[in-house]
């Protein structure tokens, strides 16, 4: 399986935390809901029965009748734009009245609408026009309003007892019959009648609220404004619940709203109660869904309902503020968790996809690390990243660096054998041919420098051939650097008259090889003893700072070749032609090798105040006790 299918894999497998989450929230969400359920069944039949005994206990009290209903204000113009919202009471067949009923503003206001489309108006003799009649009664007595057909426009007030409620009343002629609109002071009533008058062509025709025998009007009770029953039924409900009483035509003539109002809401709760709906909502075996959700908080709960006798007693149940709040909570703590393991998810699936493509990348690079001319691309992708792939990319090219050197060394080697045996054979055989012209002793002499010459070469080669097995096969130990050095500085002394120490007193330990750390000392105090003049100076120096403890030697009266000749490059010598010692260039690179086994690097530099040249080398100080 590819690597980032196995993350995609672990990153699946983390969705069983949210979902035994949800498992566990469920229980405990579903047991809430049923003894909520429960309770609110035994609340509405317990209230149904309570309002019952009421009404049957007081004559007062009534349900059926007609229902006003609570609105914003309204503008007296005889337009019905104010109620459309509304349901009317209708009466009639062929002559109809339609009426609507509202409370606003502590007054009672009438919308009566008869189809009556004759427009016989008798300005003299009212008893021959149209009429509609308003019966209202409260405490104090029963009072008629008589209206009858106008042109469009306000109903002059009659006069009467000053006792007689005070109203406003507004008439609008119609295409198809003509409208009231009438407002009422006040709302202490108890019965209302209505009725309409058609005196067309001698015949009257009735509509409204009607004795049976259909001539008489008659008073419907307004069920909707007793205050006394409103506030019983307000007394008889519990907390966290909504009782509502309507007719059949589902119009309320009683509420008592005792919901939890301005709960806090999160500000998670655009998301919450959306996912709260999805994920927790109970639908019964009728498909009927008794619960309900408040969009603005995200509140839950329960509604049932009992028809009796055209009278619909409806419960509302909130599940306790304080087991919502729960919850909540927990559903917020499962979003949250469901939301991390979808990051987690494209993380791990993000992260497999880039580490795919990086180790392709790497692949792709070693596969052409060689390029058709035989050179190698050492230049790794990833090669600046500080993570495995990034070290793993900086290895190869530690490598084919040094393989890089090592395949140089070797196409150069010919060369500069080459060049460096040329001249001692070339003594040899002029010294050869001499000796065969005239035995000469300064003849035998030069043959046998020559062959000392080549003798040295050899045995360069094959130096430098150990200490590479050597740097391969030797383990690192802690030594003492401080003392090697000091013992090697007395060494020199002994025939190195200008040598100068700077040991540090402390004892300074380092992982390595002691032997192999005195080879590279010899070797650099070596190539400064070569440049040095009898009346110049050679510094050994150990200098300890923080971690860390540098060595160095300095010589003076000369100066690092300008330009791009490596030093520390095999059969690379800067000496004097005419120098009668023989150097074949491999002191520095030697010192080079062992440096880097210490896990570091010779450096050369030109001191620039003065005529002087710097070789360091920075280790690590490692505890004696680790």
């Amino acid at each position: 399986m590819k690597l980032k299918y196995q993350l995609l894999l672990l990153a699946l497998l983390s969705l069983v935390f949210p979902f035994s989450g949800w498992i566990a929230l469920k229980s405990v969400d579903t047991q809430f809901r049923q003894a909520l359920e429960q309770t609110a069944k035994n609340s509405l039949l317990s209230l149904k029965a309570s309002v019952q005994q009421i009404i049957k206990n007081n004559q007062d009290y009534e349900l059926h009748g007609l229902v006003s209903v609570d609105t914003e204000k309204i503008i007296l113009d005889g337009d019905d734009s104010d109620w459309l919202d509304q349901k009317a009471y209708s009466y009639g067949k062929t002559d109809t009245l339609v009426a609507k009923l509202a409370v606003s503003g502590g007054k009672l206001y009438l919308y009566l609408e008869s189809n009556d489309r004759t427009f016989d108006i008798h300005s003299l003799d009212n008893s021959n026009n149209d009429e509609l009649v308003v019966a209202i009664a409260n405490n104090r007595g029963l009072y008629k309003y008589s209206f009858f057909r106008q042109a469009e426009g306000w109903v002059l007030s009659a006069s009467g007892s000053n006792e007689r409620p005070d109203y406003k009343a507004y008439w609008h002629e119609k295409s198809d019959g003509y409208a009231l609109e009438m407002e009422l002071t006040g709302t202490d009533y108890h019965h209302l009648g209505f009725v309409t008058v058609n005196r067309n062509k001698q015949q009257k025709h009735l509509a409204g609220t009607l004795e049976s025998s259909g001539e008489n009007l008659k008073l419907i009770p307004l069920v909707s404004l007793n205050q006394e029953l409103a506030e019983t039924i307000h007394n008889i409900t519990s907390d966290n619940n909504m009782f509502v009483i309507k007719d059949s035509e589902n119009r309320v003539i009683y509420q008592s709203n005792k919901l939890p109002q301005n709960p806090t809401v999160s500000a998670w709760q655009w998301l919450i109660t959306p996912i709260y709906q999805w994920l927790f909502g109970i639908v019964e075996d009728n498909g009927k869904n008794n619960w309900f959700y408040r969009q603005e908080d995200g509140m839950a709960g329960v509604k049932y309902s009992i028809s009796e006798n055209g009278i619909t007693y409806e419960l509302q149940s909130m599940l306790p503020q304080g087991q919502q709040n729960m919850i909540q909570t927990l559903l917020k703590a499962a979003i949250l968790m469901i939301l991390v393991v979808f990051v987690i998810m494209i993380a791990y699936l993000i992260y497999s996809l880039v580490l795919a493509w990086r180790i392709k990348r790497l692949n792709r690079a070693l596969q052409t690390v060689l390029d058709d001319s035989g050179r190698l691309n050492i230049l790794m992708p990833s090669n600046k990243s500080g993570d495995e792939i990034g070290q793993l990319s900086r290895g190869i090219e530690t490598m084919l660096s040094e393989m890089r050197e090592y395949t140089q060394y070797l196409k150069e080697l010919g060369s500069r054998l080459s060049h460096e045996m040329k001249t001692p054979l070339a003594i040899v055989q002029s010294s050869l041919d001499n000796l065969e012209l005239e035995y000469n002793e300064d003849f035998l002499a030069r043959a046998k420098s020559g062959t000392h010459r080549l003798k040295f070469i050899l045995n360069q080669l094959s130096e430098l051939s150990k200490l590479k097995y050597t740097l391969e096969n030797t383990p690192k130990e802690r030594f003492n650097i401080s003392s090697l050095c000091n013992q090697l500085g007395e060494s020199y002394k002994s025939f190195i008259p200008q040598l100068q120490l700077n040991i540090c007193r402390e004892d300074v330990f380092v992982d390595g090889s002691g032997d192999l750390m005195a080879q590279m000392i010899d070797k650099i105090i070596e190539n400064a003893v070569d440049f040095t003049p009898k009346e110049g100076a050679i510094e050994l120096n150990l200098k300890r700072e923080n971690k860390t403890v540098i060595l160095s030697v300095i010589n003076s009266g000369s100066q690092l070749p300008e330009g791009q000749v490596n030093i520390f490059d095999s059969l690379v010598s800067n000496r004097d032609k005419k120098s009668k010692k023989s150097h074949l260039g491999l002191g520095l690179y030697i010192s080079q090798l062992i440096a880097r086994y210490h896990n570091s690097k010779v450096i050369a530099e030109n001191l620039a105040d003065e005529n002087k040249v710097k070789f360091s080398i920075s280790l690590e100080i490692v505890n004696q006790s680790d």
